[in-house]
């Protein structure tokens, strides 16, 4: 309020945030390509080990039916054993298109146990050499979320678990994704028994371009697009580590019935 021209009157100023949610939107679509990148090997074989059984199945089926008597049985363990093979190349190739799509901003009620399968498939490669995998999956709420953009959040934070630890000796360590309902929201932890994060470092975590990796290992931006993804859910993340312990990263977000 002011008085302008000897009347009471009111200013308001108006900011066009137009370009920078578009700067914000293709910062988080260049992070999950980058991601992409870096599975790609990882994801080409998940997808050649199905199909290494699913060709002979169709084969050994393709001959079995040109016999003059064909074995019935053995030809329904072929169809079995061939669509089970297609099945799982099918949904690595879905959780990958859902995963490198440009999304939208919309959120819809999200399975969160479901976010976290996707995005453990997708690392798979990362974590094989570097640590056993451990699943505590007990969240039964949703959370109003972005699936795509939730998956590329608990890739993120998988793959840096992995990377916090070398490779050569994954019996010795682990990485542990755990769910869980609280009051009003649910919880993602994911922890490793990586080498953990100096003390010096912790505040600086979030900030663009800030990275503990090694020169040229790492963009930087990995957990500052995290944060703003889970921000925009209306959620945070609460980081605890230990150096030459560990690290813990937790998503907290809010239960669909708690965001009416």
């Amino acid at each position: 309020p002011l008085v302008f021209d000897g009347k009471p009157s009111l200013l308001a100023v108006a900011t066009d945030a137009t370009e920078s949610a578009k700067l914000r939107a293709q910062l988080i679509h260049s992070d999950r390509l980058a991601s992409i990148g870096l599975l790609a090997a990882g994801v080409a074989h998940e997808i050649n080990n199905p199909l290494a059984y699913v060709l002979p199945n169709l084969e050994r089926l393709a001959e079995g039916l040109a016999s003059p008597s064909p074995d019935l049985a053995a030809l329904q363990d072929n169809v079995r054993g061939a669509l089970d093979g297609v099945r799982r190349v099918q949904k690595i190739v879905r959780d990958l298109g859902s995963f490198a799509r440009e999304a939208r901003d919309d959120t819809t009620a999200t399975d969160v146990d479901a976010a976290v399968e996707s995005a453990l498939l997708l690392a798979e490669s990362e974590l094989l050499f570097r640590a056993r995998v451990t699943r505590d999956l007990a969240a039964r709420s949703r959370v109003r979320a972005n699936e795509g953009r939730l998956v590329q959040v608990l890739l993120n934070l998988v793959v840096n678990a992995a990377h916090a630890i070398p490779e050569g000796d994954a019996a010795a360590h682990e990485v542990k994704v755990t769910t869980r309902d609280a009051p009003g929201e649910v919880r993602i932890t994911v922890s490793d028994t990586g080498e953990g994060i100096a003390r010096e470092h912790l505040p600086r975590l979030f900030e663009p371009f800030f990275t503990t990796k090694a020169p040229g290992a790492g963009s930087g931006l990995g957990l500052s697009v995290c944060q703003s993804i889970v921000s925009s859910f209306g959620g945070r993340i609460e980081v605890d580590s230990t150096r030459g312990v560990g690290s813990a990263f937790t998503v907290v977000l809010p239960a669909v019935a708690a965001t009416a």
